[in-house]
């Protein structure tokens, strides 16, 4: 149960915070691709099952990925769109298994 006096005590007179944390670094979200062809309710990306022009190259994937790889970023997603709908995933998927301690796709199938 909720207890006012309580919750007005600990604003008086706040617990200390624990030791400082060093997190392992940022969590990133990459929208990889904004082709889908899944046209969820809920999502928040102007996708569309069509191809859109200027989109990142494999190349140019990689080269993020280095930048990626040299900030040390610990876990990375790989969203969109629909990332499964590029043609060049399975070769772009296996590359942060490398460095990234987790890799995260939507569970999702074109």
């Amino acid at each position: 149960m909720f207890r006012i006096s309580q919750f007005m005590q600990e604003i008086l007179a706040p617990k200390p915070l624990g030791p400082k944390r060093n997190p392992p670094g940022p969590v990133v979200i990459w929208n990889l691709v904004r082709r889908c062809n899944l046209m969820c309710k809920h999502c928040y990306s102007i996708s569309a099952d069509t191809d859109f022009p200027n989109e990142l190259n494999t190349q140019q994937v990689f080269e993020v990925m280095d930048d990626l790889k040299q900030f040390r970023v610990p876990v990375l997603i790989l969203s969109g769109g629909e990332p499964l709908l590029r043609p060049d995933i399975f070769e772009i998927a296996p590359a942060p298994k490398r460095w990234a301690s987790t890799l995260r796709s939507p569970p999702t199938a074109p």
